[in-house]
């Protein structure tokens, strides 16, 4: 049986996520931790599916539109890890810093 994949978020990614906390939070504290759980759970989900988003910029990448909130996970899938980049607010120009 093949050992399951971990789950790692950069230093940008746990930046983006404060931040998205920090926004939302400072109107709806609910909504903030909402946000975050619906973010956290799409990226556990590339656990078990991580192709499921497009190939992005650079190589080995790959984007993950969120469709309930505007944000997209940048990540790059390893042998025995999934590695969340970045986390962006779709209408950020560059959603991939985390290079």
């Amino acid at each position: 049986m093949a050992a399951k994949r971990q789950l790692d978020y950069s230093r940008a990614a746990g930046d983006d996520l404060e931040l998205i906390k920090r926004y939302i939070e400072a109107d709806n504290p609910k909504a903030a931790v909402h946000v975050l759980e619906y973010i956290t759970a799409a990226a556990d989900g590339l656990l078990d599916f991580p192709m499921t988003g497009k190939p992005w910029r650079r190589a080995g990448s790959r984007k993950l539109v969120l469709t309930k909130y505007p944000y997209s996970i940048i990540y790059r899938v390893e042998p025995s890890k999934v590695v969340v980049l970045t986390v962006a607010h779709q209408s950020r120009k560059h959603a991939g810093r985390g290079k």
